[in-house]
């Protein structure tokens, strides 16, 4: 990555932070350490509403802090955020902003995690969990949703380029970083 690159990057992920006024607090709370490794600062809230990302319910497979819960929850009468971590900080971040449209359900395995899915109807879904082993199996159980947002679509993540390229073929695909968003309807 070059130095122009970098500082691009910085500059986005500044941006995304600083005009966001819940992301801010957050961050002013419970310190800059709940962004790691977060979408939210890589154009997130930008390309779901660019592209009419919302609706009654999104489930989300993945979700680190919940930061992407709290912008989905902006867009979704209600999100349904599974994970295989449990992390008590999500639910005491969204209570900190006010948010009560997410519902955080910590599984044990990919077992569990299909049994809560497929016992939900839902018309979207965000697909950021185990990106190596799982990205094929997530998107098989939210499929029947008609569409489904990735993460980390990009060389370093061949497993969710490749499906989304292969995707393209089935419906619509639009991209923009390391987001991608598949529309099957």
């Amino acid at each position: 990555m070059s130095e122009l690159d970098d500082e691009k990057l910085f500059y986005e992920r500044f941006w995304s932070l600083h005009h966001d006024a819940v992301l801010l607090d957050v961050c002013k709370t419970f310190g800059i350490g709940v962004f790691r490794r977060s979408s939210v600062l890589e154009g997130f809230a930008s390309f779901i509403q660019a592209n009419g990302f919302k609706g009654r319910r999104c489930i989300e497979i993945g979700t680190c802090k919940g930061l992407t819960a709290l912008v989905l929850a902006r867009h979704f009468d209600e999100v349904v955020s599974i994970d295989v971590v449990e992390d008590a900080q999500r639910a005491e971040i969204a209570r900190h902003v006010g948010v009560n449209n997410i519902r955080f359900v910590t599984v044990a395995d990919n077992t569990e995690k299909a049994k809560v899915i497929n016992g939900l109807t839902f018309d979207a879904a965000y697909v950021d969990g185990d990106h190596i082993r799982d990205t094929v199996t997530d998107f098989a159980l939210v499929k029947r949703g008609g569409r489904a947002l990735f993460h980390e679509c990009w060389e370093a993540q061949p497993a969710v380029l490749s499906l989304v390229n292969e995707l393209r073929r089935s419906g619509l695909v639009v991209t923009q970083g390391k987001l991608a968003l598949w529309t099957g309807r």
